[in-house]
């Protein structure tokens, strides 16, 4: 089987670049006919796209292979990926494709699939589609370029999300904020908070190819929590690049991550009566406090694997309606198997309408236990397994931490890097063994440019 050319998130890296360039996505076009349509004829794939200046050319070449296969395309232009997912199963589609790269800068660029179900490509989809890709003995047609068919009405993912807050009576000093990265969220984000009687002060909504993620956005949330603070406002959203996640900040600025999000969006789920199981999946990357409150709430936490579509898989598996990451990539299952920043911020903003608190009082539970995340650029990946002396030093700091904290070493899926990621009691401590892993590292198998 040859490498996968799928991360943690879909295919990443440069355009015109393998494995974005021009033959290699001719044939993931291809491909996606081939193994989505193998029952079917006339295979139809939706493709949508962020704001990047790249996503056109990509979406020309996909295109090209698809329709060289005999697919059809609809392009549905700049939609956040939720949309994306939602529209693919409405509409019948054969398959969905986001060309976005989420929260990295402009110069990177992705191809997410989807299946007629409107859910992220499962492992076993994604081998096969390699396995096409790379199959010499595939003869890729290619297509002219043409004109294809424009994308259904945006309209009815615009009314499925805003059923999360039916029933709110909105109080009439609610301000908020909201951070559209200059991404996929800039039109869609403002209409439906318009639509719903909310008046948001928006900002970085004026993508022009470059500016996605560009000092603002989900990760980079100064500038929304500085607009909080002069307008202010009770609380500001932060979406990605691409709208499946979003963190917030509290009327005082501070940072509320997808922990505490997840905490809160537990409890008014609970509230509501539509906690399935009693019980959220969360990855191991979410702090342990998490399940230790909510353990003493009467609820439980299952713990995965990094990714959301790791998290919808154990979430489908157990009949779970919630789970998320730190990052702010939160499942809302009975709304749709994919994170949904929009439809995350509805609900958080119900929680607070419905409960009288502030986003502050309701996270304010989460006490985080001292976790340290430290990435370090390698030029290649190789197994730890292959690593001898890394091996040691991670199993020296379990050792040391017993059952008094956590060690998770694992490999980005996006980006060339190594996360060291240690909880524990004693914050000088963690730091300390997190900076010996990673010095090891960087001697063993060479720091990144």
């Amino acid at each position: 089987m040859p490498l996968s050319l799928f991360g943690t998130d879909g295919v990443r890296g440069r355009p015109g670049l393998p494995p974005l360039d021009e033959p290699t996505l001719l044939r993931l076009g291809a491909a996606v006919v081939q193994t989505c349509g193998k029952k079917k004829g006339n295979v139809r794939v939706l493709i949508g796209q962020d704001t990047r200046e790249s996503g056109a050319w990509i979406v020309r070449h996909l295109a090209r292979g698809i329709e060289g296969e005999s697919g059809r395309v609809v392009d549905g232009g700049i939609l956040p990926t939720p949309a994306v997912a939602f529209l693919t199963k409405q509409g019948g589609f054969d398959a969905g494709l986001v060309v976005s790269a989420s929260h990295n800068p402009f110069q990177d660029n992705g191809v997410k699939v989807f299946t007629h179900e409107g859910m992220k490509a499962d492992d076993d989809l994604e081998a096969c589609l390699t396995e096409t890709v790379s199959d010499q003995e595939f003869v890729c047609s290619e297509a002219p370029l043409s004109t294809r068919e424009a994308s259904q009405s945006i309209d009815a993912y615009i009314e499925h999300t805003k059923r999360v807050f039916d029933g709110v009576s909105l109080p009439s000093n609610l301000r908020l904020a909201i951070d559209c990265a200059n991404g996929a969220t800039s039109r869609i984000a403002p209409a439906v908070f318009g639509e719903l009687g909310l008046d948001p002060v928006v900002i970085c909504n004026e993508p022009n190819g470059r500016n996605i993620n560009l000092r603002c956005g989900s990760t980079n949330p100064d500038r929304l929590a500085r607009t909080v603070l002069d307008k202010g406002c009770c609380l500001g959203a932060a979406f990605d690049g691409d709208g499946d996640r979003v963190v917030f900040v509290d009327h005082q600025g501070q940072l509320v991550n997808g922990d505490a999000i997840l905490l809160v969006a537990a409890r008014r789920l609970a509230a509501m009566g539509n906690l399935k199981e009693k019980a959220i999946v969360a990855t191991v990357m979410s702090n342990i406090a998490l399940e230790q409150i909510l353990h003493a709430d009467g609820m439980s936490v299952h713990w995965c694997g990094v990714g959301d579509r790791t998290v919808w898989a154990e979430m489908r598996q157990r009949g779970i309606v919630l789970g998320g990451e730190q990052s702010g990539h939160i499942i809302l299952g009975d709304h749709l198997p994919t994170g949904d920043g929009l439809a995350t911020a509805l609900l958080i903003i119900r929680a607070i309408v419905e409960t009288g608190s502030d986003l502050s009082a309701l996270a304010a539970d989460f006490v985080p236990v001292p976790q340290v995340l430290v990435n370090v650029k390698v030029r290649r990946r190789v197994a730890l397994a292959e690593l001898p002396e890394v091996s040691r030093l991670i199993a020296d700091a379990e050792r040391y931490l017993a059952k008094t904290g956590r060690v998770i070493v694992r490999y980005s899926g996006t980006e060339p890097l190594l996360r060291i990621m240690i909880e524990g009691s004693n914050r000088e401590e963690i730091h300390r063994l997190a900076r010996t892993i990673a010095d090891g590292v960087r001697i063993e198998i060479g720091a990144g440019l």
